[in-house]
Formats: C-alpha cells, sequence, structure tokens
C-alpha cells in the first residue's frame, strides 16, 4: 500500500499532499527548498511507485505562487513520468492555478502546457 505524503507548507516548500486512497495529489504555496532533492525525493520515489498501480483518473492541482528553476526541473520530471500512464493506466489531468495579475506563473503553466502530452488546464484564482 503506497503511504500517503502530507507536508506543511513552509515558506520555501510547498504544501504537498500525495493521497491516493483519496485520489489527492496537490501541490501549493512557493517552492524554492534550499536543498530540492531532499525535498522532492520522497515525492518523486511516491510517484515512480504509483505509476505501477495508478488510480483509473489522476487529476494533479498546482496552486504555486512561485517556483524556483530547480523546482521546475524536478515538476517536469515528475509530469513526463506520468505522461507513460496516461490513456494506457490512468486518464491524467492537470489543473494549473494562477491569479489574474500573476504573468509569471501564467506564462510558467502555458510552458508546462505547450511541452506536455497531457490534458493540462489553466485555472484563473478568483
Amino acid at each position: 500500500m503506497l503511504e500517503t505524503i502530507s507536508l506543511q507548507a513552509t515558506a520555501d516548500t510547498p504544501g504537498v499532499e500525495l493521497d491516493k486512497e483519496q485520489g489527492l495529489f496537490r501541490f501549493e504555496g512557493k517552492s524554492l527548498p534550499e536543498d530540492v532533492l531532499k525535498f522532492y525525493g520522497p515525492v518523486q520515489k511516491w510517484f515512480n511507485e504509483y505509476r505501477q498501480d495508478p488510480n483509473p483518473n489522476t487529476e494533479i492541482v498546482f496552486n504555486l505562487d512561485y517556483f524556483n528553476s530547480s523546482s521546475a526541473r524536478i515538476i517536469v520530471k515528475i509530469l513526463i513520468g506520468l505522461e507513460n500512464i496516461h490513456a494506457v493506466k490512468s486518464n491524467v489531468h492537470i489543473s494549473w492555478y494562477y491569479s489574474e495579475n500573476d504573468e509569471l506563473m501564467y506564462d510558467r503553466g502555458m510552458e508546462l502546457k505547450s511541452v506536455l502530452k497531457l490534458p493540462f488546464d489553466m485555472v484563473e484564482k478568483n
């Protein structure tokens, strides 16, 4: 059984909720950890295991206020790994939240949307 990961957001790290049983896959807040591999290592490992036996539907929510380039590389690796299960083992869908006046997060979401072969919705926050 895949253990749930539930990390509280800090000033430098996002809140992360990975709960296969509940179908919750969420990243929220800022992502600029001092040691990106230490923070995201368990998250990557979790997704590697999840890909072996995914839920029929996988909805991942990104509600990030900011992320640095090191975090971006890890996020892209995770999402590329999920491309391999999309439509074969699981219907994977990404929801990317951004604030109306936050051009940076909008642009970063659009960049990801353009390179990934996954259903990807841009969602403006109210």
